[in-house]
């Protein structure tokens, strides 16, 4: 993520589009005490088939090595599930979690010009 990205808006937009529901979707920025939370919300997103975000995970990189745990034990999680992670880059980030997911990458837009018509667009 770059300084400035909102990618919770954006999943918002999708989760609409799609009719999935906002009832649906379950978001949490993380930070010190949030791990007990998050654990449970990705365990019942999982079962009930709900979009998980947990935005930050750069600020919580201690516990991110037991979310990787948390993941590999969803074996069989409902086909609605979606579990979206934001962080800035960190080298703390698990290997695991990285190659079992899909990677949305977002820069910002070079120069004052394309920086000025990405916000009001």
């Amino acid at each position: 993520m770059s300084p400035g990205a909102d990618p919770q808006s954006e999943v918002q937009a999708l989760i609409e589009e799609m009719g999935i529901g906002m009832s649906k979707f379950y978001f949490l920025a993380l930070g010190q005490g949030m791990e007990e939370n998050a654990k449970l919300l990705i365990e019942r997103g999982a079962i009930r088939g709900h979009w998980v975000m947990l935005q930050n995970c750069h600020l919580l990189t201690s516990w991110l090595k037991t979310l990787e745990g948390i993941i590999e034990s969803n074996v069989k999680p409902d086909k609605g599930f979606r579990l979206w992670l934001t962080t800035m880059p960190t080298p703390e980030f698990p290997l695991g979690i990285l190659q079992k997911s899909l990677k949305v990458v977002t820069e910002p837009p070079d120069g004052l010009g394309a920086n000025v018509r990405q916000k009001f667009t």
